[in-house]
């Protein structure tokens, strides 16, 4: 612990205005807001599959950080004599492994895989990097965290990657839903806000992509005028479920996984049915 938080405490060493707003800026490329941008046009713009894929390695993804991190139960350098935390409402929850760091590598990594660019690869690779560098810098999280979330998301982008394409080759929705529902029964055993939030939008999205795969079939050979009204519509009614009704819901634990399902449900089950209907318009 002693040799973790020195460096940590090196690395804020060098501290000075110009880093402080780099690293607070770096840090949002692992927060959900900003990769939800990206995927939602990677989906409704560039690939609809691959749109499906990274939202899904995304989202799966942050089911199983929350997982581990109240399994693990590692508390946050905040409060640590000689180390300075900056930003820490964005460290929700337990410390270890770090999710932005994770999710950062996860998206990151599930992009390169699907497009095979090699300036991406290396582009990829420094992003995770300093991302992770970010979170020590603002210091709440320990190096061993931003290391094993590094890591988990390279191997969780992998591996989701080939289940989620066994699951469109084979239409295996049974195998998507269970999975699903495995995560909603953990987080009901052990899981604090940030894993109901989590396997509710994972649920969602689960649900909703199977609607849509089977009766609904989304294509996304539409005017740009088509695209952007419907990127629009999905990104309002996104902000308007999740602001919205948490000034509504009761402040409780299953109201917030009620509240990211319909997020999911929202993105996959209820915008591909307005986007065919603006087409036909």
């Amino acid at each position: 612990m002693n040799f973790q938080v020195e460096v940590i405490k090196l690395i804020q060493s060098f501290s000075n205005s110009f880093l402080d707003v780099f690293f607070e800026f770096l840090t949002l490329f692992g927060e959900e807001a900003i990769l939800v941008l990206l995927a939602a046009f990677i989906f409704l713009s560039v690939d609809k599959n691959k749109g499906y894929k990274l939202i899904f390695t995304i989202a799966s993804g942050t089911c199983f950080n929350a997982l581990i991190k109240n399994i693990v139960k590692f508390e946050r350098p905040i409060g640590i004599e000689g180390i300075v935390s900056n930003r820490v409402e964005t460290a929700t929850g337990y410390s270890f492994p770090s999710g932005h760091t994770q999710a950062t590598s996860t998206f990151w990594t599930s992009l390169s895989i699907i497009v095979k660019n090699k300036s991406l690869y290396i582009f990829s690779a420094i992003l995770i990097t300093l991302v992770a560098i970010s979170r020590l810098y603002l210091g709440v999280h320990w190096p061993t965290d931003v290391i094993f979330g590094a890591l988990f998301g390279v191997l969780w982008a992998i591996l989701i990657g080939k289940v989620f394409d066994y699951i469109q080759k084979n239409k295996n929705y049974k195998l998507l839903i269970g999975s699903s529902l495995v995560f909603v029964i953990l987080t009901i055993l052990l899981g604090d806000n940030d894993f109901y939030k989590s396997a509710g939008l994972l649920l969602g999205l689960s649900i909703g992509y199977v609607i849509e795969d089977k009766y609904v079939n989304l294509s996304i050979d539409m005017t740009k005028r088509n695209k952007s009204v419907t990127y629009v519509v999905l990104i309002v009614g996104l902000l308007i479920i999740k602001s919205g009704l948490k000034l509504i819901f009761p402040q409780t634990l299953i109201f917030s996984m009620i509240r990211y399902f319909l997020v999911g449900f929202w993105a996959f089950g209820i915008t591909p049915v307005i986007a065919i209907k603006l087409k036909k318009d």
